[in-house]
């Protein structure tokens, strides 16, 4: 299957953060909108096929996820990473926003300190905020282009009352994989 990446679909007038919010987040709306991860293409018939099969159905009652829903996922895992992983250590979440704020709940207690690296996804901040968490940050550093952890300053800002680091990777919006050294 191939899809155009070049038509240009418009996008103003639809609600979406991308667009519809330059004027309110940047004071002008003439701007290239490439502060957000939104997509600017169209979705591929095979997805929009299986959303308007869905849909056809017409009662939108609790469901449950399919066993290919994770059988899937945990082939992929394998194949890609070599990580052996268990259907029950699956959680869904709709999302990355709710997932973030889900797992500072989850793995931290108000007053605990959980470090992020910005330049990174705005949610990330009010993930830790939002819960009486303290934000610590952990300025990525850019040299010549290339963005990189900043490992000793990382060590340093640890202590017993940091909780959490919230990794992005790849990271959004420098848009690199971290290495498996710079991870260890």
């Amino acid at each position: 299957m191939k899809w155009n990446f070049e038509e240009p679909v418009p996008r103003e007038g639809t609600d979406c953060i991308k667009y519809d919010l330059r004027q309110e987040t940047f004071g002008r709306a003439d701007i290239i909108p490439m502060w957000v991860a939104d997509m600017d293409f169209r979705t591929p018939s095979f997805i929009t096929e299986k959303l308007r099969e869905r849909v056809g159905h017409e009662i939108y009652g609790y469901s449950f996820r399919p066993e290919e829903y994770f059988s899937t996922m945990i082939r992929w895992l394998d194949t890609r990473h070599k990580w052996k992983v268990e259907k029950d250590w699956i959680c869904f979440s709709p999302g990355i926003v709710p997932a973030l704020n889900l797992s500072t709940l989850a793995f931290t207690r108000p007053g605990d300190t959980v470090i992020i690296q910005p330049p990174v996804y705005t949610p990330f901040f009010s993930a830790v905020e939002s819960h009486g968490r303290n934000l610590l940050l952990n300025p990525l550093v850019e040299e010549n282009g290339y963005w990189r952890m900043d490992l000793d300053s990382l060590k340093r800002s640890v202590t017993a009352n940091t909780t959490m680091i919230i990794l992005s990777n790849p990271h959004n919006p420098v848009g690199r994989a971290w290495s498996a050294g710079e991870l260890n």
